[in-house]
């Protein structure tokens, strides 16, 4: 089985030709998240649902396939705009329109071997709502259709809800609701959340299958650490979480400092202190992919595929790829990982 090649998950039977017999994930080892996040370039953030053709997913997994991934992570959205382009219903339910968008995608990564993170996005005011009755409405339409779909590895059911904006009584209630809610839907699936850092929080709402934190320590403090910093970070997740498996389900860096592929000259002095080089990025990624390796977690996923074209100079330049379609050095040294901790 390709499933079985790719991944060295602990594996359940298959599920029917209908998923294209992408086997289950129950567990995770060590290494064996090899995982990128994802956006298309053209069309990010919202547009991803609403704008995208099937064959920019398609070509998008081939080239994260070749850079040895096996997973991505990506944003299922609920909002106005979405409803707005009537992917999604003021109930909650989805459009036959948006699942076959999900499908879509789903059907591009298997090709490729690629699993998917599903990270669910509600807006603020479907979790402020006192009854739950959207969220639990949309959740139950997709995680149902895909219980039994080896072609997710994981139910993210919530980005950073730690951080001191988000971290409400509406975003405790909802995380609090829905881990078990999910649960009732789906046994075969792994659940997550990717905090930003504070673990003391989720705890606090309930703790997922899998600990996902993101690691964006300043760069100055993580080159003068170097690994033992990611380690150190590691380490405190792993006193507030438990044996759970763990991931780090973004980190990263802008190159929008970058003299030759960096960011536009009239927006450099848009830039702030957090971007640097690509050589500075590929640093980084050597830093962080050495701590995921040397501290045995799960895996990692990179924050992200793709550079963007938006005039935010400070969130423009994260990706692997550049604009023209290059590889950055962080891809290469991404490759070089990936496929040794493929090939152990």
């Amino acid at each position: 089985m390709i499933g079985s090649l790719l991944f060295g998950f602990v594996l359940s039977a298959c599920v029917s030709s209908l998923h294209r017999e992408a086997p289950l994930i129950r567990e995770l080892r060590p290494l064996s998240v090899r995982g990128v996040n994802y956006f298309p370039r053209e069309t990010p953030w919202g547009g991803m649902w609403t704008k995208t053709p099937p064959e920019v997913f398609e070509k998008d997994m081939a080239l994260a396939a070749s850079l040895g991934c096996n997973s991505i992570r990506t944003f299922l959205q609920f909002a106005p705009h979405i409803e707005k382009a009537g992917l999604v219903h003021s109930d909650g339910s989805l459009a036959p329109e948006y699942h076959e968008k999900i499908e879509q995608l789903l059907d591009a990564a298997w090709h490729h071997g690629i699993r998917i993170v599903v990270c669910f996005e509600f807006a603020p005011q479907w979790l402020a709502a006192t009854n739950g009755t959207q969220w639990q409405r949309a959740m139950t339409d997709v995680v149902e259709t895909h219980r039994n779909d080896g072609r997710v590895l994981m139910w993210d059911l919530m980005n950073e809800p730690d951080d001191d904006p988000k971290w409400t009584e509406a975003t405790r209630a909802y995380l609090k609701a829905a881990i078990p809610f999910v649960k009732l839907l789906d046994t075969n699936h792994l659940t997550t959340v990717g905090i930003a850092y504070r673990i003391d929080r989720l705890a606090s709402a309930g703790l997922p299958d899998v600990l996902q934190y993101h690691e964006y320590c300043p760069k100055k403090v993580l080159f003068e650490k170097g690994v033992a910093r990611v380690r150190e970070t590691i380490a405190n997740q792993r006193r507030g979480g438990g044996s759970r498996p763990l991931v780090i389900g973004e980190f990263g860096m802008c190159t929008a400092r970058d003299p030759q592929h960096g960011a536009d000259e009239s927006l450099k002095s848009k830039i702030g202190e957090a971007p640097g080089t690509e050589s500075d990025q590929a640093r980084l990624y050597k830093v962080v992919l050495a701590g995921a390796e040397t501290a045995q977690t799960a895996g990692v996923m990179p924050w992200c595929l793709y550079d963007y074209p938006i005039k935010n100079p400070n969130e423009s330049h994260f990706g692997l790829i550049r604009a023209d379609g290059s590889l950055k050095p962080a891809a290469l040294a991404l490759r070089a990982t990936y496929n040794r901790w493929a090939h152990p």
